[in-house]
């Protein structure tokens, strides 16, 4: 989920009595920020230098691109610096968090490697870190390919180790954050993203990374004009190609939302997102606004094929109105025609039916381990059999504790993935291994970020020598959740059973940076940000 915001206007900056030519200059370097293209800044800001690298201009510029390639505390002392000749550079931008931002990212380190720089908070995140680059190269190169073109400039991706610290960095207001689960922005021709350590069962931390570096492409491809709905719709559709899923659908949650507003005929009014996915009413209301915007573009491209998306963009960058473009390039008269074909299309689409509730998100260390799950979060009378369960389970009493189990699902709502797997655990333990697997499979299909619910289905194909499909299930938990030090072991065992010694070694290398806390196999060539 992204939030793209145009940076603030330079009304109060041509009030100051700058001579025309380094006004003119000024105006030129903030117009290629607001259209998120940091590399014509830069020019901008190299041409100030080169006539008076020491005018008030100059630094102002300077300290605009040292914040937006990520050089926190460089801003500051320029900012500083103009604050003590009169020039209050935050005050005429309220909405930018310099400082904030610079707090939140301290004691980050830095690695830099074909043209991506990731900063991490050193420890445990280490097992990020070559994980991050490496996606995030494969992103580049895949969305670059589909649109034509991409940023010029080093793309910054910074993780912050907790939610509150993203929070302080993103600039939005924390119940904006909490109410719509925002994880992840592109901002400031900036990738912000939570570490999946701050919730308490992690999240698709991979392909978000993905997902937000469309929205810098888009931005830059569209200079900053595409509209939020089909900036995110892009997003969405788009964020499991770089990996070649190109065929993935909705997750089953969204399905379920999209199933139920094409019953009712209740889908989210595009301008309640007009501005931004994070100020909706709720992460169900977002949850279906992404549904929509991300079919859509589902149905644009099976009408008009993926080499229309360039099109689309050049178009929108333009002038032309994007619900018009849209329309025209899937062979519609106008945006009512293309949505009414739209709705037709997706009923078509095999749409999972079932209630299904949202994984809600914990952060931060916040709740228990039944806080993350959609059933029982909201069912303390019905966690209280699911503890009785754990009891029975852990004397060695399975039979028992699948009772237990039983009277904790509601058949009136969503299925619990912690419930599916402890009674997949239990069929383990009784030896019906069958029943084991139908548990596992049937939660891991319905809630495939849920880690545990991976780890129960990789526990059980391994135990029956399915170790490729096993390796499936290892490799979901793991781009959910690293931190688990069994899931390291599980994929190194598994690879080299296969004979894939270096990703074998690649794990193993993770789970020693788990039973150590990232104090040993730390990268020495990575820097403190500054």
């Amino acid at each position: 989920m992204t939030a793209l915001f145009r940076v603030g206007a330079l009304g109060a900056l041509l009030l100051l009595g700058a001579p025309s030519a380094w006004a003119s200059a000024l105006d030129r370097a903030r117009d290629c920020l607001d259209r998120f293209n940091l590399s014509c800044a830069e020019r901008e800001l190299k041409s100030l230098e080169s006539s008076n690298p020491d005018s008030q201009d100059a630094q102002r510029v300077r300290a605009w691109v040292a914040f937006h390639q990520g050089r926190y505390d460089e801003a500051l002392t320029l900012i500083d610096r103009l604050q003590a000749q009169g020039v209050d550079v935050e005050a005429e931008e309220p909405y930018t968090p310099y400082r904030p931002t610079a707090s939140a990212a301290q004691g980050m380190v830095e690695t830099v490697e074909g043209g991506v720089r990731i900063r991490y908070y050193p420890g445990v995140d280490l097992v990020l870190a070559d994980q991050a680059a490496a996606s995030l190269r494969a992103a580049r190169q895949t969305y670059d390919g589909i649109f034509g073109g991409g940023p010029e400039h080093d793309i910054v991706l910074d993780i912050f180790p907790t939610a509150r610290r993203f929070i302080d960095a993103s600039g939005l207001p924390p119940e904006s954050v909490q109410t719509t689960n925002v994880i992840a922005l592109s901002k400031w021709t900036r990738l912000l993203l939570t570490s999946p350590r701050a919730l308490s069962r992690g999240y698709g931390w991979k392909d978000t990374v993905a997902h937000e570096y469309i929205h810098l492409v888009v931005a830059e491809r569209t200079q900053n004009l595409a509209p939020v709905w089909l900036q995110e719709g892009l997003a969405k559709h788009l964020e499991g190609w770089w990996r070649g899923d190109v065929d993935a659908g909705l997750a089953a949650y969204n399905q379920s939302l999209l199933a139920k507003a094409v019953r009712e005929d209740a889908f989210v009014p595009f301008e309640k997102f007009a501005r931004s996915m994070a100020y909706l009413d709720s992460s169900e209301e977002a949850a279906l606004a992404f549904a929509q915007v991300s079919t859509m573009v589902q149905f644009l491209i099976e009408r008009a094929g993926a080499e229309a998306l360039p099109v689309l963009l050049v178009r929108v960058r333009d002038g032309e109105d994007a619900f018009s473009v849209v329309a025209d390039l899937a062979a519609f008269g106008t945006w009512p025609e293309f949505e009414a074909g739209w709705k037709q299309w997706v009923r078509t689409l095999p749409l999972v039916q079932q209630q299904l509730g949202d994984l809600p998100v914990v952060l931060d260390g916040d709740g228990d381990e039944f806080a993350s799950d959609p059933l029982l979060s909201g069912r303390p009378d019905l966690a209280r059999f699911t503890r009785l369960g754990d009891l029975l389970r852990d004397a060695g009493k399975p039979r028992a504790a699948l009772v237990e189990y039983t009277k904790a699902e509601d058949p009136a709502g969503p299925p619990s993935p912690l419930l599916l797997a402890r009674k997949a655990e239990c069929h383990r333990s009784l030896g019906e291994m069958d029943a084991a697997l139908d548990h596992a499979r049937r939660g891991a299909a319905l809630y495939p970020e849920y880690a545990l619910i991976q780890v129960t289905l990789g526990r059980l194909l391994d135990a029956r020598g399915e170790t490729e499909e096993a390796l499936v299930a290892w490799a979901a938990a793991q781009d959910t959740n690293p931190y688990d030090p069994e899931v390291q072991r599980a994929l190194a065992q598994d690879y080299q059973a296969l004979g894939r010694e270096a990703d074998a070694r690649r794990h193993l290398r993770y789970a020693r940076i788990l039973a150590t806390g990232g104090a040993t196999d730390a990268a020495p060539t990575d820097t403190p940000i500054r």
